[in-house]
C-alpha cells in the first residue's frame, strides 16, 4: 500500500489513494520530471509477471484511443505501471447520469474503441482479451474515447463478468463479444443480453442492432471473424442509419489531373526535371511580417528533381531543419509563392516556401494550447518546396508499380471496404501507410518528408496564425473535420482553407507523417542541450495536422502528436513530401 506523498524512483509522487466509490483501483500521481498528472497502478503476484511483458510492449506503441504508458518497472516483486490519468468521465458514469446514449454517440465511441482493438490485434500485442465494459472507456474533453482495458492500464474495480465471452478471453473473438456487449449497454443502459437492443430501445437502427446481435453470439464461429470485420460492419451500419450533411464550400478539384497533365508530365520525364506553372490559389490576407504571397529577395530556384536520388536524406531535428542535397538548380526570375511546380515522378504540384525566421509553437499564455506546443520559439528555415496536397492513392500506386514502394497494410477506409484500389477514390489520400513507407515514397519521387519546422511554416506562415487560413474559427467549408464526413475527402476539396503559400489540406482530412523525432516539449531543442534521436522513447515519429475525425482542439496549426513506431499505420494518417532549395 502506497501512502500520499510517497515518491517512486525519485520521480512519481502519490497524490491520492484509489477511490472505490469512483470505481478506480489506481493511485492518482504526479510525474515531477515531466510535470504531468499520471495514474500509478501496483500489480502483485503472478499477475505482475504476466503483465510485465505487456507493459514492455505498450511502452513502444501508441494509439489515440489507448492510454499512453509512460513507465513500468519492477520493485520488490511488484510491477508499477505509470500511465495517463483519464480525463473526462467513463461511459459507465455517463450512463448513470444520462441513461442510454444516442445511437450516433454510442457507435462513434464504439468505433474508436474498435480501432484501438484492431491496432492491438494487428501488432499481435500480448494484451488480455475480452471483459472490458463501459467502465473501461473514458471520454476525454476533446470527445475521443480511450480504452483503459483489462491488463496493465486497467483502472476499474468493477466486475467485468457480464461482458466476458462464454469461452473466456483466450481468442481474439472474445474482444468481438465484449465490444458487442458494451455497445448493447450503451444503447440500452442495461446489462447485455442475447437479444436485439431494439427490445429496450426501438430507436436503434436495424443495421446497428444486427451488428450488436451478431457480435453477442455465444458461439465464437458465428460472430465476426475479427475486430476489423466488425468495424467495417459498424461503419456500413452508421452509413445506412445516419444522413450526413457536409457542405464542402467549393467543388472538389481533380488534380493530379491525369488526362490533362499527361502530356506535361511526359515532357517533365523527358527533360528529367520539373515544370513550373502558375496556379489559381485563393488569396489570403496579409498579416504582420509575411504577406499572403511572399516575394523573396532572391527568386526561388527551379528545382531539378531526380526520379531516383542516389542518397537517402537523413533525419533532421524537428526544431532546426536543414535542406538536404538537391540536384542542379537554375533561376526562375518571376516565380512567387503563388506559382507551383509539377514533379516528374508522380505529377504532384509543389508550392514554394521562402526561407527565413518564423515563430514555431504556441506562447505560454495560450490557454488553448497543449503543453507539447510550448515554448514558442524562433526557428530559421531555409527555402523549400512542399507538396500542395497529400499524396493520393493513384500517386502511391505509381511507386508500388515501380517496385520502390510496398502496398499499404489495409485497402479500406473507415466507411469504404475497397478504398485503395477503387478508381473513384484515386484522388483521395492514401491510408494505412507507415512512416517508413512514406519515407520510401518521397525518396522514389525525388523528394523527402518535410521536417516538423518546415511543415508548420508551410501550414501557418510567419504571422503566428492559429489555422492555415488565419484565425477564423473552423467550419466545414474550410476543412474536413469533426466527423462531418465520417471519412476522407478528395485532396484539395477545401481551397478556402489554403495556407499562406497555397498548400491545401494542412488541417483536416488526414494527419501527416513528418521527418524527425518527437519530444514532449520544445524546451530541450530551445536550450540546445539534447538532440532527438531514434533511441528516444523507442524512436517516436512525429505526426502533424489533423484528420476527418478530429475536433476543434487538435486542428490548430501548432498541434503535435506522435506514433511510437515507424512501422505503425492508421486509417486517418497520410503524408506529403518536400524538397530543399538552395
Amino acid at each position: 500500500m502506497l501512502s500520499i506523498g510517497q515518491l517512486l524512483r525519485d520521480r512519481y509522487r502519490v497524490d491520492a489513494l484509489p477511490d472505490p466509490q469512483a470505481n478506480l483501483n489506481a493511485y492518482r500521481g504526479h510525474d515531477t520530471v515531466e510535470n504531468r498528472l499520471c495514474a500509478i497502478k501496483v500489480i502483485e503476484g503472478e499477475e505482475a509477471a504476466r503483465l510485465e511483458r505487456e507493459a514492455e510492449t505498450l511502452l513502444s506503441h501508441r494509439h489515440p484511443s489507448l492510454p499512453l504508458l509512460f513507465d513500468a518497472f519492477m520493485l520488490d516483486s511488484r510491477l508499477y505501471a505509470i500511465f495517463e490519468w483519464p480525463e473526462g468521465e467513463s461511459l459507465q458514469s455517463r450512463l448513470k447520469r444520462e441513461g442510454r446514449l444516442p445511437e450516433s454517440d454510442a457507435t462513434r465511441w464504439a468505433g474508436q474503441v474498435l480501432a484501438a482493438l484492431d491496432y492491438i490485434h494487428t501488432l499481435n500485442l500480448p494484451i488480455a482479451r475480452g471483459g472490458f465494459s463501459p467502465a473501461h472507456i473514458w471520454i476525454a474533453p476533446d470527445g475521443r474515447a480511450r480504452l483503459y482495458g483489462r491488463g496493465v492500464t486497467d483502472l476499474t474495480a468493477s466486475d467485468p463478468s457480464p461482458y466476458l465471452a462464454p469461452e473466456g478471453g483466450a481468442e481474439r473473438r472474445a474482444d468481438v463479444f465484449s465490444a458487442g456487449a458494451t455497445l448493447y449497454t450503451l444503447l440500452t443502459a442495461r446489462a447485455p443480453e442475447q437479444t436485439s437492443p431494439r427490445k429496450y430501445n426501438s430507436s436503434v437502427s436495424l443495421a446497428t442492432a444486427h451488428v450488436v446481435h451478431r457480435a453477442l453470439n455465444p458461439r465464437p464461429e458465428a460472430r465476426y471473424a475479427s475486430i476489423r470485420e466488425m468495424r467495417k460492419a459498424l461503419g456500413r451500419a452508421k452509413g445506412r442509419s445516419e444522413k450526413i450533411v457536409m457542405p464542402l464550400g467549393a467543388a472538389p478539384r481533380t488534380f493530379p489531373l491525369a488526362p490533362l497533365a499527361a502530356g506535361i508530365v511526359v515532357v517533365a520525364f523527358a527533360i528529367g526535371g520539373v515544370i513550373f506553372l502558375r496556379s489559381s490559389q485563393p488569396t489570403v490576407a496579409a498579416r504582420n511580417t509575411e504577406t499572403a504571397t511572399p516575394q523573396p529577395t532572391t527568386a526561388p530556384p527551379t528545382t531539378q528533381l531526380p526520379n531516383h536520388p542516389t542518397t537517402q536524406p537523413s533525419p533532421t531535428p524537428s526544431g532546426t531543419p536543414t535542406p538536404p542535397p538537391t540536384a542542379t538548380l537554375s533561376p526562375t526570375p518571376n516565380l512567387t509563392s503563388q506559382a507551383g511546380a509539377i514533379a516528374a515522378a508522380d505529377g504532384m504540384i509543389l508550392v514554394f516556401v521562402p526561407g527565413g525566421d518564423f515563430r514555431m509553437g504556441s506562447p505560454d499564455d495560450d490557454t488553448q494550447a497543449f503543453a507539447n506546443e510550448k515554448p514558442e520559439h524562433v526557428v530559421f528555415v531555409p527555402s523549400f518546396w512542399i507538396d500542395r496536397a497529400e499524396v493520393t492513392n493513384a500517386q502511391y500506386q505509381l511507386c508500388v508499380a515501380s517496385g520502390q514502394c510496398t502496398l499499404p497494410s489495409g485497402f479500406d477506409s473507415p466507411t469504404r471496404i475497397n478504398y485503395y484500389n477503387d478508381p473513384q477514390y484515386a484522388d483521395y489520400p492514401v491510408l494505412w501507410v507507415n512512416w517508413a513507407q512514406a519515407n520510401a515514397y518521397c525518396a522514389w519521387a525525388g523528394r523527402r518528408l518535410p521536417t516538423e519546422a518546415e511543415w508548420e511554416k508551410a501550414a501557418r506562415g510567419g504571422d503566428g496564425r492559429l489555422y492555415p487560413w488565419g484565425d477564423q474559427p473552423p467550419d466545414n467549408t474550410l476543412l474536413n473535420f469533426n466527423l462531418a464526413a465520417q471519412d476522407t475527402t478528395r485532396v484539395g476539396s477545401f481551397p478556402n482553407g489554403a495556407s499562406p503559400y497555397g498548400a491545401l489540406d494542412m488541417a483536416g482530412n488526414v494527419v501527416e507523417w513528418v521527418d524527425g523525432f518527437y519530444y514532449d516539449s520544445y524546451f530541450p531543442l530551445v536550450s540546445n542541450t539534447v538532440t532527438p534521436t531514434a533511441s528516444f522513447r523507442g524512436g517516436v515519429r512525429i505526426l502533424r495536422s489533423s484528420s476527418w475525425k478530429d475536433l476543434f482542439e487538435n486542428i490548430r496549426a501548432a498541434s503535435r502528436r506522435f506514433s511510437n513506431s515507424e512501422a505503425s499505420a492508421f486509417n486517418d494518417v497520410g503524408f506529403r513530401c518536400a524538397a530543399g532549395a538552395p
